[in-house]
């Protein structure tokens, strides 16, 4: 094979062994980061915050369905700490191509059974009064048998991470948009 059909080889491969797009830039956690959500029903308002647990953990308060949850990444996907079977399980397949579909396997009763697919990668959404593209669009289908809860939606912008969210309440779906967060 001669020298440029080499390098031209190798330039092909390259390309197509390139990891996918990084996506800690989809949910940026840092110590001390903030989010607050407006909830578009009732205008009531509810914020998310990390905090770091030790290096690459986290502590996540208030991410919607959960309390608490001690989160690391493993490589594109945010795993969250199941305290019930003492393992890291899946819970935001962030990286994944769209049309992915993942189960979460978290204490119930939000998170349980729950199903994830990457609806899709280059979504743009209205949430308060900003608008943002090429988020990550991540639909959830509750757990069985829970018909007046849990969780429909959550979509990521890049490098602000969580800027809307919908829920399934015994009133029908209610939207929670960001109205302050990082880098915002």
């Amino acid at each position: 094979m001669h020298a440029p059909a080499v390098a031209a080889a190798l330039v092909l491969l390259s390309f197509a062994a390139a990891p996918p797009e990084n996506a800690r830039r989809f949910f940026p956690l840092e110590p001390r980061s903030a989010w607050t959500f407006e909830d578009t029903g009732s205008g009531g308002t509810s914020s998310m915050t990390v905090t770091r647990a030790r290096a690459g953990r986290f502590q996540l308060e208030r991410f919607p369905g959960a309390r608490h949850l001690r989160v690391r990444w493993s490589g594109q996907t945010l795993q969250a700490w199941d305290t019930a079977q003492r393992r890291w399980e899946a819970l935001l397949p962030l990286g994944a191509k769209a049309g992915t579909r993942s189960r979460v396997d978290l204490p119930p009763p939000l998170w349980n059974d729950a199903r994830i697919t990457v609806a899709s990668r280059q979504t743009a959404v209205r949430s308060g009064r900003r608008s943002y593209r090429g988020t990550v669009r991540l639909d959830v289908r509750p757990p069985p048998g829970l018909s007046d809860g849990g969780i429909l939606g959550l979509w990521f912008a890049p490098h602000v991470g969580l800027v809307r969210w919908v829920e399934q309440t015994i009133a029908g779906p209610v939207a929670h948009v960001l109205v302050s967060g990082p880098r915002m």
